[in-house]
């Protein structure tokens, strides 16, 4: 008998509860092609079953913060009751649950981030790396996990949707950079041709604009990263796109963006890369970057640099900032350890994100030197032994 993971049926069959049942449901979703295209299958699957259209909310991290957090939680425009299904997000948001709960809404987390030892205050959660989940595969894009969680919820119908669905989970997974192996290689496998002659409306109309050569890794580029518009963003308003004028419309906007967003990285790269010594065992550094793009410049910051990169912006009393390090280090038990001075983190070992205080940005500064140090001083007590 092949392992499930844990909740699958369960969440499964409360958003089939849902669906049947007209709840009033209300989906969160990260803003990153992983976030927006889990939430386009659970918007469509709730459909498909005869449900009310979902609302739909996509982080806005420059005005909310990391993920689910107690201000996207308040800037929800609508009252209870009713289910919010946080995706691609959640899993590290206590503050945000906290607040779900309090202002009377159900909470079901659907996420593939690593986990703590304790979980927020949700009905059910769906994320591989919780304890307790046997399924051995644990490095999925959420997009991957919904494409299983909607084949659950669809049954034979699924065939319905499958290849649509499949090449959503497809763009998930490139865009997210999760191994590939094992289901990220079966979506792979399956998604990548189909995606080559998309049938998704958008799609088609964006390869006419940016053409064939090299067309993925150009798709991906140009909506991995967009600008807020209303409760969503640029990139779900254009996949969401129903006529060509409209879809034409959105791809300029985000070109238009995208250039724009490439001189800023570049400017803030080369000044970040150009203050960095040998001496300093971590980047950690304020920019005057937009909130949005700390995660890109970390990325790129840390190819070139290969060493711990923290960086953040600050605005009315809040830091806010991505962090990414080498591999075979954890920038989530890095921030775990120096948990009491955040109001939120959370992400995958080598790439996450944090919110904190403005005044506890050196005791957290002081904090991950030393954790780094102690990492540093027992690689090498265990190479000497």
């Amino acid at each position: 008998m092949t392992t499930e993971m844990k909740n699958l049926e369960k969440v499964a069959e409360r958003l089939k509860r849902a669906a049947k049942e007209g709840e009033r449901v209300i989906l969160f979703g990260d803003s990153d092609l992983d976030g927006i295209t889990s939430v386009m299958m659970v918007k469509e699957t709730i459909e498909f079953l005869g449900g009310a259209t979902p609302s739909v909310y996509i982080s806005d991290r420059e005005k909310w913060g990391y993920g689910l957090s107690k201000e996207a939680v308040c800037s929800i425009n609508e009252n209870p009751p009713a289910l919010i299904i946080s995706l691609d997000c959640g899993i590290s948001n206590f503050e945000g649950a906290k607040e779900a709960k309090r202002r009377g809404f159900e909470l079901v987390i659907v996420d593939h981030h690593k986990t703590f030892p304790e979980l927020p205050e949700a009905s059910l959660i769906l994320d591989p790396m919780q304890e307790g989940d046997e399924y051995p595969f644990k490095k999925m894009a959420n997009g991957g996990i919904v494409y299983k969680l909607s084949e659950k919820m669809l049954g034979k119908d699924f065939s319905k949707t499958e290849r649509r669905f499949l090449e959503l989970a497809t763009l998930a997974t490139l865009a997210d950079m999760v191994p590939r192996k094992e289901d990220n290689q079966r979506i792979l496998e399956k998604g990548m041709g189909f995606l080559k002659d998309s049938s998704i409306f958008p799609l088609k109309v964006l390869k006419e604009v940016i053409g064939e050569d090299s067309f993925l890794e150009k798709m991906i580029s140009l909506l991995n990263i967009t600008s807020p518009y209303g409760n969503v963003n640029s990139a779900y308003l254009l996949l969401e796109a129903k006529e060509k004028s409209e879809a034409e419309k959105w791809i300029e906007k985000i070109k238009k963006e995208n250039e724009e967003r490439r001189e800023e990285i570049k400017r803030e790269e080369e000044k970040i890369v150009g203050e960095v010594s040998n001496e300093e065992m971590i980047i950690f550094k304020e920019g005057s970057f937009s909130a949005p793009l700390a995660g890109t410049l970390a990325s790129r910051v840390i190819r070139k640099c290969k060493k711990p990169v923290f960086l953040y912006t600050k605005e009315s009393g809040i830091a806010r900032g991505s962090a990414r390090v080498p591999s075979g280090q954890d920038a989530v038990d890095a921030m775990r350890h120096c948990k009491r001075y955040l109001q939120t983190f959370g992400g995958h070992p080598e790439a996450a994100g944090f919110i904190l205080r403005e005044e506890n940005v050196n005791d957290f500064k002081k904090c991950l030197l030393e954790y780094f140090k102690d990492q540093e001083e027992e690689s090498c007590r265990g190479e000497a032994s």
